[in-house]
């Protein structure tokens, strides 16, 4: 099996056969597919053996012996899981070889610096996908996202039919649980950038040095002559910055900083220092942190060479994203704004980029995810009553966990933090509905941590939920206005 060579696999006396496709994913299995049976959190895919072959695998590759009675060719390894990105990389003819591919590292920030790099790419004349938490794009191809970082198999095919399609670079998130996973294996980039770190996945990741370990790992993924990007404002940055040959940075002190700069209401404008000279810009973009995504993006476009007229057009096509700082707007005569912040880092980002652009009182409705890193339900209180003049918790997506519960250790954040403006409803409608009757002109609304998410995971149950429908829908009962499609 040519497919297999100089990895580390053993066949056996298994037979050749032909591999049309590779996948991990006993129910897309199409005849002539090498499926590979991972391990995953609650189901093993050796499991899934028999059910593969009878849709039509021509060989599973597992850990260990073969499951009894399997029908088709057995080939083993250690690891599978980190062997389904180089094989799928080999079946679907190594697209990341033939693309400029961009990886975007970090807790906060990743869907706005893809997007803000694809709108550049696109502006300078190169078609640019975007694979990330906002879906997987490029021209006609859409896709919902499943994760941020699709797995290994999923993820080289998407590649393959969007090169097909006609782009000529991918700008894509590439989270932590990716890196752990080998979702990348295989992948190599022309540039890898590292927005930030701070605290999220404690669930996954041991601690702060584990989760910075594995954010790093994207650097050893760079093609020869590719380049580190990396925020020298974060103190992981630093680190990185230290040990990485060739970097280019960006922040204060960066090699991409700002020079004279104004944050308001309609975006960001001013002018950046950058290695070939003064870049003035213009963007619809709203908030401090997201200075920070456009100097990340646009170290990006330096790394790869773009002119700056380009960065400078595709910088000023792109507006507000869904979900992140995004206004809603139904009548009222007060700023309402939703945003994906689900990080004590995120939100206290977020909630000082509403105080400086409306310079209004601030109201927040906030909650913590269940089945997640449980620490930061305190920290999240703690930073809600401390930036906002008032604060309402609610459930996010509690999943099997008791939002109640999930609600104690948030609370106990916000009395931690000395606020006395604060109230539990545990109803995320609810609490979207009581923030829209308190607010009135002297305030400025803010709703955080489902952001651009059509959905909330109660129990065993996805059920259809938009922070910005709700939002909607309390501000035109009570202004009586009615938005234009």
């Amino acid at each position: 099996m040519e497919l297999t060579l100089d990895l580390p696999i053993r066949a056996g006396s298994a037979p050749d056969v032909e591999i049309l496709g590779v996948t991990h994913d006993s129910r897309r299995v199409a005849p002539g597919d090498l499926f590979v049976a991972v391990a995953g959190a609650r189901c093993d895919g050796r499991a899934y053996a028999s059910q593969a072959a009878a849709r039509g695998a021509a060989a599973v590759l597992g850990a260990g012996e073969a499951p009894a009675g399997l029908a088709v060719p057995w080939l083993s390894a250690a690891d599978p899981r980190a062997l389904l990105g180089p094989l799928a990389a080999r079946v679907c003819r190594h697209p990341d070889r033939e693309l400029a591919m961009i990886g975007v590292t970090g807790t906060n920030g990743k869907s706005t610096v893809v997007e803000l790099v694809r709108a550049i790419l696109e502006a300078a004349g190169r078609p640019t996908a975007a694979i990330g938490t906002l879906g997987y794009r490029f021209r006609e191809l859409i896709f919902a996202a499943e994760r941020t970082t699709p797995e290994a198999s999923d993820l080289f095919r998407l590649l393959r039919s969007m090169r097909d399609a006609g782009a000529e670079a991918a700008a894509m998130e590439v989270s932590s649980h990716a890196l752990r996973l080998h979702r990348v294996a295989g992948a190599s980039f022309d540039v890898a950038i590292f927005t930030n770190l701070s605290r999220d996945h404690f669930d996954f990741h041991a601690d702060f040095e584990d989760y910075f370990a594995v954010k790093a790992r994207l650097f050893d993924h760079l093609k020869t002559g590719g380049r580190a990007v990396v925020n020298v404002d974060d103190a992981y940055g630093r680190r990185l910055a230290d040990a990485l040959p060739g970097v280019l940075t960006y922040g204060a002190a960066g090699q991409v900083s700002p020079l004279e700069v104004e944050l308001d209401e309609n975006g960001i404008r001013g002018a950046l220092a950058t290695p070939r000279g003064r870049l003035a810009i213009q963007t619809g973009l709203l908030g401090a942190y997201n200075l920070e995504n456009v100097l990340a993006a646009v170290a990006g476009a330096e790394a790869l060479g773009v002119g700056h007229a380009a960065v400078r057009r595709g910088l000023a096509a792109v507006r507000p994203l869904p979900g992140r700082l995004e206004p809603v707007v139904a009548g009222q005569q007060f700023p309402v704004l939703v945003d994906f912040a689900h990080t004590d880092a995120a939100l206290a980002a977020a909630l000082r980029s509403v105080r400086q652009l409306t310079g209004r009182r601030l109201l927040v409705v906030f909650g913590c995810g269940g089945d997640r890193d449980p620490g930061k339900r305190v920290l999240m209180g703690r930073v809600a009553g401390r930036l906002a003049d008032r604060a309402i918790a609610t459930s996010d997506n509690p999943r099997s966990e008791d939002p109640e519960r999930i609600l104690e250790s948030v609370e106990q954040g916000l009395r931690e933090s000395g606020a006395e403006g604060y109230e539990i409803v545990v109803d995320r409608r609810q609490a979207i509905r009581r923030a829209v009757a308190l607010a009135d002109s002297g305030w400025a609304v803010l709703v955080a941590g489902k952001g651009h998410e059509e959905m909330q995971i109660v129990g065993g149950r996805t059920l259809p939920f938009s922070d910005r429908a709700e939002l909607t829908a309390a501000l035109e009962e009570r202004f009586g206005a009615r938005t234009v499609e």
